[in-house]
């Protein structure tokens, strides 16, 4: 199994776990590591409503040691606050890397002038990363679009290198293509070959592709995003991959078994009714390309504790297993 370094720290595994709005809490992360990804990222949190002390977002930061290295990952927009909100997590969590998001497209980042609207700007995109790695104890990764407008990756990975950004994780598109057409593993690939540290590539990969986008980008890691939602095996699977060994077909016994991991985990982090009903944005992805899951998966997406779920998985086995 192929390993890579950021800022001298080991990664045994190449297949990092993205940071997914809405899925990558602790329960998604813990069965991440479990399957082999050994870097994980939280779910992007506000700079400004950590300032505020926010409690659905101090809630989210990580307070002990995970099982694997873990990059708690920031937006915002203006300086002093991004600073306040450093020196603020230093105090509180516990995490091995600080991520800055340059990457999310969504309107209401934008609109607060953060995530990749800041790569407009290369002059404020330097003071702002220069100051971030000045603050951090930690080594300050990013992860980055192509660009705004049009791609301009080599020149915007570029001026994060020179203000001491440690890991770049790069997605084949601009904020204008959204997660829409082709990703530009290209371009990846010209900025992997400019600069020094290690990059990420990101953007729609996969089992199918993984060998492709490698030989592509020669990136030193790839994220996996949507591909893990309900499948976390997704990690093993890529590992069996690189080293030739079997893959087993997604069936509905491991699924279940995964699942039902995953409800156990949700609960024990939060009280049952909020985790429960947090659940049915992913119970269904676990068994999606799964034959006769219709009725099943319309099931999951209304369950409010735990005895719901299970019971609805039962009553799906009598019928097909017994």
């Amino acid at each position: 199994m192929k390993s890579f370094k950021i800022a001298g720290i080991e990664i045994k595994s190449k297949y990092v776990g993205a940071p997914l709005a809405g899925y990558s809490s602790l329960p998604m992360r813990k069965l991440d590591f479990s399957y082999g990804s050994y870097l994980n990222y939280t779910e992007m949190t506000s700079c400004n409503a950590l300032n505020y002390h926010n409690s659905k977002t101090d809630a989210m930061l990580p307070l002990e040691k995970e099982e694997g290295l873990l990059a708690l990952q920031l937006f915002g927009s203006d300086l002093e606050t991004v600073i306040k909100a450093i020196k603020y997590i230093e105090s509180k969590a516990v995490y091995d890397f600080l991520d800055f998001n340059l990457g999310c497209p969504a309107k209401k980042v934008l609109k607060q002038g953060s995530g990749s609207y800041l790569l407009q700007d290369k002059d404020y995109l330097y003071k702002l990363m220069r100051n971030i790695v000045i603050t951090s104890s930690k080594p300050v990764i990013c992860k980055m679009r192509l660009g705004f407008n049009s791609i301009e990756g080599v020149e915007i990975a570029s001026i994060l290198e020179q203000a001491g950004v440690q890991a770049i994780c790069v997605h084949g598109r601009t904020t204008k293509e959204l997660f829409m057409g082709e990703v530009h593993y290209d371009e990846i690939r010209k900025i992997k070959d400019r600069v020094s540290i290690p990059v990420i590539a990101n953007g729609n990969i996969g089992i199918n592709n993984i060998e492709q986008v490698e030989q592509i980008t020669n990136a030193d890691a790839f994220m996996i995003g949507r591909e893990a939602i309900g499948y976390p095996k997704i990690f093993e699977d890529l590992i069996n991959k690189e080293e030739g060994r079997e893959i087993r077909k997604k069936n509905f016994l491991e699924q279940e078994e995964c699942f039902k991991k995953h409800i156990e985990l949700a609960c024990k982090e939060k009280d049952e009714l909020g985790a429960c009903i947090l659940l049915r944005g992913v119970a269904a992805a676990y068994f999606k390309g799964l034959e006769n899951m219709k009725e099943l998966r319309m099931k999951l997406v209304t369950c409010s504790s735990k005895e719901e779920y299970y019971s609805a998985l039962n009553e799906y086995k009598k019928k097909n297993f017994i």
